[in-house]
C-alpha cells in the first residue's frame, strides 16, 4: 500500500522536472533575442549621434574649405595682379569704369521712367541705391494698397481732405463727408480731381473703403481718356475759338436758315397745276347742252380759285386772242416768277459769302499765328495754339453753313423753276384758245 502511495508521489514529480528541463532552453532564447535587441537599438543610437556629430564636423570643415577656397582666389588675384603689366592694370580698370558706368546708366533710366526726381546724374551711387530702394518699398505696398489721407484740389481750385486709394498709375478718391467719389490725377505733384463719379459709383468705392466688396471704375487706357474727356468742349466754347469772324458767318447763317424756311412753307403750299387745262377746256366747250358747260366751267374756276393757273384762265377770258393775250399772258408769267424766285437770292448769297468769310477769318488766324510765334517762338504749341484755333473754326463755320445753303438754294430753286414750267405751259396753251372758247368762257365768268 505504501509502496503503491511512492510511485503516485514520484511520477509527477519526474514529469514535472521534464518540463523544466524542457522549458528552460527556449526561456533562455527569448531572452536573448530580447538583450540582442537592446544592444542594437544601443548601438543604433550610438551610430546616430556619432553621424551628426561627424556630419556637424564635415559642414564645418567644408565651411572652412570655402573660406580657404575664397582666401586662395583673392591670393592668386593678388598674385596675378602682382604679376601683371601696367597696361593689363589700366585696360581691367577701363572695364571696371565702363561697368560702372553702365550700371550708372541703368540706374538714372530706371529713375526717369519711375519718375524720380530726387536722383540726378551727379547723385551717389549709396544715394541713389537708398532712394531706389525706398521706391522699390513703395512698389511694394502699392501692391496690397489700402486708403490713405490725401489733399485733394477741386475743380474750383479749393483744397480739402480725402481718403485716396492707389493702384499702379489708377488714383480713386473718396470724400468721407459727402461721399463722393472719383478719380484724380497728380499734375506738378499736386493731386486734382481728374473725374467724378456718380451717386452709384461712388457707393461702390465707399462700401471698398468701409472693407466690404465693390466694384470701382478706372480708365483702362491710363489717364488718355481722361485726358480726352478733360479737353471736351461745348458748342458755345469752340465757337468762341473762331474770334470775331465767326458773327458775320453765323448772321448769315441765321438769315438763309429763315429764308429757307419761309421759301420751303411758301413752295410746298402753292396749289398744284391742273394738267392739260386747255384739253379740258376745249372738251368741256365741244359739249353741246350750254347748262352743262356752264356747271364745269364755274366748277373749274371754284378749283382755280385766285392761284396762279387761276390769274391766267381770267387773263384768257377777258382779253381778245393776240399779242395783247399773249403780253398779259407774259408780263403775268414774270410776276409769278418774281413771286418765286423772292428771296432765293439771298441764300445763293450766303453759300458764296460763308466761305470766303471763313476763308478771311483764316487769313487773320494765320497772322495771329505769325505774331505769336515771332514773339515765344514756335517750340511751345500752346503759345500759337490760339491763332491755328481761330482759323480751322472759322473755315469750319464757313463751310459749315455754305454746304447747307447751297443745298436749299438748289432744291428751293428746282422747285420753282418745276412750277413756273408748268405755269408756263398753261399759259401758252391758253393763248391759243379762240374766240368761240373766250365767248363762252367770258359769259361763264
Amino acid at each position: 500500500m505504501n509502496k503503491h502511495w511512492f510511485g503516485f508521489i514520484v511520477l509527477p514529480l519526474a514529469l514535472c522536472s521534464v518540463f523544466a528541463q524542457g522549458a528552460s532552453p527556449q526561456q533562455g532564447l527569448i531572452d536573448d533575442i530580447q538583450q540582442a535587441q537592446r544592444n542594437l537599438v544601443k548601438t543604433e543610437q550610438a551610430i546616430y549621434a556619432k553621424s551628426s556629430q561627424y556630419a556637424k564636423q564635415i559642414q564645418q570643415l567644408e565651411t572652412k574649405v570655402l573660406a580657404l577656397q575664397q582666401q586662395t582666389a583673392v591670393a592668386r588675384r593678388a598674385a596675378d595682379e602682382q604679376t601683371l603689366s601696367f597696361e593689363q592694370l589700366q585696360t581691367r580698370l577701363k572695364e571696371w569704369r565702363q561697368q560702372d558706368s553702365y550700371q550708372n546708366n541703368q540706374l538714372q533710366r530706371f529713375a526717369q521712367q519711375a519718375k524720380l526726381r530726387e536722383i540726378n546724374a551727379g547723385a551717389d551711387l549709396t544715394a541713389m541705391l537708398a532712394k531706389l530702394s525706398e521706391h522699390l518699398d513703395q512698389l511694394v505696398l502699392r501692391s496690397s494698397p489700402t486708403f490713405t489721407p490725401l489733399e485733394l484740389a477741386q475743380s474750383d481750385g479749393q483744397l480739402i481732405q480725402v481718403q485716396s486709394l492707389s493702384l499702379g498709375p489708377v488714383h480713386w478718391y473718396i470724400d468721407s463727408s459727402t461721399g463722393q467719389g472719383g478719380l484724380y490725377q497728380m499734375k506738378n505733384e499736386i493731386a486734382q480731381v481728374a473725374l467724378a463719379f456718380d451717386r452709384s459709383d461712388s457707393e461702390q468705392l465707399q462700401r471698398l473703403q468701409q472693407g466690404s466688396s465693390g466694384k470701382i471704375m478706372f480708365d483702362p487706357t491710363l489717364d488718355r481718356a481722361l485726358t480726352i474727356k478733360i479737353a471736351e468742349e461745348s458748342l458755345w466754347d469752340h465757337i468762341q475759338k473762331g474770334g470775331v469772324w465767326v458773327l458775320p458767318i453765323l448772321i448769315f447763317g441765321v438769315f438763309a436758315l429763315f429764308i429757307s424756311f419761309a421759301k420751303s412753307i411758301q413752295l410746298w403750299r402753292l396749289p398744284a397745276v391742273q394738267p392739260a387745262l386747255s384739253t379740258r377746256l376745249a372738251h368741256i366747250f365741244a359739249q353741246k347742252d350750254q347748262q352743262s358747260v356752264d356747271q364745269e366751267l364755274a366748277q373749274l374756276k371754284s378749283q382755280l380759285g385766285d392761284s396762279m393757273q387761276g390769274q391766267l384762265l381770267d387773263i384768257t377770258a377777258n382779253t381778245k386772242i393776240g399779242p395783247s393775250r399773249d403780253d398779259q399772258l407774259f408780263a403775268a408769267l414774270l410776276h409769278h416768277k418774281h413771286r418765286l424766285d423772292y428771296w432765293l437770292g439771298a441764300i445763293a448769297i450766303t453759300a458764296a459769302v460763308a466761305p470766303l468769310l471763313g476763308l478771311l477769318g483764316t487769313v487773320s488766324g494765320m497772322i495771329e499765328t505769325f505774331k505769336l510765334m515771332t514773339l515765344f517762338g514756335a517750340g511751345d504749341p500752346a503759345a500759337v495754339s490760339g491763332g491755328i484755333s481761330e482759323a480751322l473754326v472759322t473755315t469750319e463755320l464757313g463751310l459749315v453753313v455754305a454746304i447747307p445753303a447751297l443745298l436749299c438754294h438748289a432744291l428751293l430753286s428746282r422747285r420753282a423753276k418745276t412750277y413756273y414750267g408748268d405755269l408756263e405751259s398753261c399759259a401758252v396753251n391758253l393763248s391759243q384758245l379762240g374766240a368761240v372758247e373766250q365767248s363762252t368762257l367770258k359769259e361763264a365768268a
